[in-house]
């Protein structure tokens, strides 16, 4: 794995996440009850200023372990001197959660059938505890906990802020291929960091892990989370050495900017200058859009590109060290270009047909997003999490690196490795955001990181520079504050 294992946290799929709590389990000869009993004292410390204000918790408890953790954090919050209420499902309960369940009853907290739960029961200022469903279920829901989860998502609509739901290690009903089943408010995750819970839309600061000892980091894994690099880490990349010179800081073509897609191409390689890339070139098929970047800024590296020309003729892309292929590029213009292998080369929107074997390896990322990504593999994908075999298996095939954008990006690499960017950030749901991104990816590749790292450097340079931003800005505000994060 490249980088840092600082710059890295192992994620599991709920298959993986259970023999990771097994293999706790028995090597660490720690019982279930001490872990139940980590897990929910670490709930309510992290949670412990809600809980306090909350006029009361009710708690609804599954029959699995998930609702060993509810028994758990009830007599927790209880002891603390919260009003707590429980609603329990009946089945055949593992001993951890039955002891948990011995203790609430022994502390006399209210105890109500799970089918008696209905969303009028639930007033304002109260927090609602999700504890029915782990990670591990599988669709369809049980008619009664799909009666429950339609009460929890009718409080919800109800009550709007006035409620809080706080759902543990998963939201109940939750996958990421089907409708989102209620609003959660906070998501705490335990024991390992899991794919599924990856996908659900919270910001990150409303997502706590609880990690109670498992030894996640010995456990073999493939996926990675990767973490958003500090503003002193991205600054210290940005700066200039002082006996720098334009190829040291980086050098790349730009190629695209078709017939009324200028604004894609100018985009890109505004993004690749403002960070501090040394010297870039655009090549582009149309004469407006020669023009207009011209006009932009008139110091500019521009050329027209013509399919009759040879790529001896464009002498400074056969030195670049990258070659971003795609911006506002149409598919019909796509240009008969070869390149040195030691060339890295990013292909972006109108270049993803360009996948022909000599194009790919390890030192190309494919950039495209769901719809994109479909067309690639000839199939209708519905989603990133239904993406995740499939574009797995092809980077692995093709021995290239693939970026699948999206509300959460995912890096796939040659080694059957991939890497999940989680900060969702609504503000980065508009038109053009695609371009800055490969734009800014451009530069930390030419300046020398590997493509890991460079992505994980590219998502936090434009997620500070979104968070910068007040509203909904446009991509053009958001890349004007590249300059803000460097002088910061």
């Amino acid at each position: 794995m490249n980088g840092s294992p600082l710059h890295f946290q192992v994620l599991f799929s709920e298959e993986e996440a259970k023999s990771l709590d097994e293999q706790t389990i028995r090597d660490r000869k720690i019982s279930g009850n001490m872990l139940m009993g980590f897990a929910a004292l670490s709930i309510f410390k992290t949670w412990e200023d809600i809980f306090k204000s909350a006029k009361k918790v009710i708690i609804l408890c599954g029959s699995g372990n998930n609702g060993g953790d509810g028994y758990a954090l009830a007599q927790f919050l209880s002891a603390e001197g919260n009003l707590v209420e429980i609603y329990s499902k009946e089945g055949n309960l593992s001993e951890e959660t039955k002891y948990y369940k011995n203790l609430t009853e022994e502390l006399k907290i209210p105890n109500f059938p799970l089918e008696k739960f209905k969303e009028d029961l639930v007033n304002p200022g109260e927090v609602l505890v999700d504890s029915l469903l782990g990670t591990g279920f599988k669709n369809p829901l049980s008619v009664e906990i799909s009666k429950v989860v339609s009460e929890i998502r009718a409080a919800k609509e109800r009550l709007k802020n006035s409620l809080l739901a706080l759902s543990i290690d998963a939201v109940s009903g939750y996958s990421p291929d089907d409708k989102i089943p209620f609003a959660a408010d906070i998501l705490a995750e335990i024991g390992s960091p899991k794919v599924k819970n990856v996908f659900y839309p919270l910001s990150k600061d409303r997502k706590s892990f609880h990690p109670i000892g498992f030894l996640r980091q010995e456990f073999k894994t493939s996926k990675y989370l990767l973490s958003k690099a500090n503003k002193e880490v991205l600054v210290s990349k940005l700066t200039r050495e002082k006996d720098s010179h334009k190829y040291k800081n980086g050098s790349a073509v730009f190629i695209g900017g078709s017939e009324g897609m200028s604004g894609a191409i100018l985009s890109s390689a505004l993004a690749f200058q403002e960070l501090g890339g040394g010297i870039s070139q655009i090549l582009t098929p149309s004469a407006n859009t020669l023009i207009k970047v011209l006009k932009k800024d008139p110091s500019f590296m521009v050329s027209q590109l013509e399919t009759s020309k040879k790529p001896s003729d464009y002498p400074f892309a056969q030195k670049a060290s990258v070659i971003c292929v795609g911006p506002g590029l149409a598919s019909s213009d796509l240009p008969s270009l070869s390149f040195s292998k030691e060339t890295t080369l990013i292909f972006d929107a109108g270049a993803l047909k360009y996948l022909d074997e000599k194009h790919l390896g390890p030192r190309t990322i494919l950039t495209p997003h769901l719809g994109e990504w479909s067309s690639i593999i000839g199939k209708k994908v519905q989603s990133q999490y239904s993406a995740l075999e499939d574009a797995n298996i092809w980077a692995k095939e093709k021995q290239t690196y693939l970026l699948l954008k999206g509300p959460v990006s995912i890096l796939f690499a040659p080694d059957g490795n991939s890497y999940f960017w989680e900060f969702q950030e609504p503000k980065l749901a508009v038109m053009g955001t695609g371009d800055l991104l490969v734009g800014i990816l451009t530069f930390f590749l030419s300046r020398g990181e590997e493509i890991i790292e460079s992505v994980r450097l590219s998502q936090s340079v434009l997620l500070y520079c979104a968070e910068l931003c007040k509203g909904y800005p446009t991509a053009g505000r958001i890349r004007k504050k590249i300059r803000t994060l460097i002088e910061s």
